[in-house]
């Protein structure tokens, strides 16, 4: 008794779907990724060297204009008003960490004041914001 030998059939891979994926999940990298932007403020960071970084579930963001403007998670706020937003933004002082992003040339009573309203409002974790530097800036 004779017996047919099967041919195989070479495998073909299909490309069609897999691009599919490939797109959708570049689209969700590009929808999710957040940019670290302020929009409509210009701050210059001091710069530091590498070193520690500072990891929190609760944070509240403070900027401070070269002007002395504040802005708490990006509002307005008057110095008079500072503490309670603050604390308006972050109900359990004691867990959250205050990031205070001030421009360089901003004058260093108006950050004393403001961390000194923060320490009175019960906060014990602020952090001062700054960007890498690689070699040191020349003034």
């Amino acid at each position: 008794m004779q017996f047919r030998v099967k041919r195989r059939e070479d495998p073909v891979i299909e490309i069609a779907p897999l691009i599919d994926v490939v797109f959708l999940l570049l689209l969700f990298f590009m929808v999710t990724t957040q940019f670290v932007s302020l929009p409509g403020l210009s701050l210059t960071l001091p710069g530091i060297k590498p070193g520690a970084s500072v990891t929190a579930t609760a944070k509240v963001d403070v900027q401070v204009t070269e002007a002395g403007d504040i802005y708490v998670a990006g509002n307005p706020v008057a110095l008079a008003d500072f503490p309670a937003e603050v604390k308006r933004n972050a109900p359990d002082p004691a867990s959250t960490v205050v990031v205070l992003m001030a421009d360089e040339r901003t004058a260093h009573g108006r950050i004393v004041s403001l961390m000194d309203a923060l320490r009175s409002q019960g906060f014990k974790r602020v952090v001062m914001a700054a960007r890498w530097e690689k070699e040191p800036q020349k003034r």
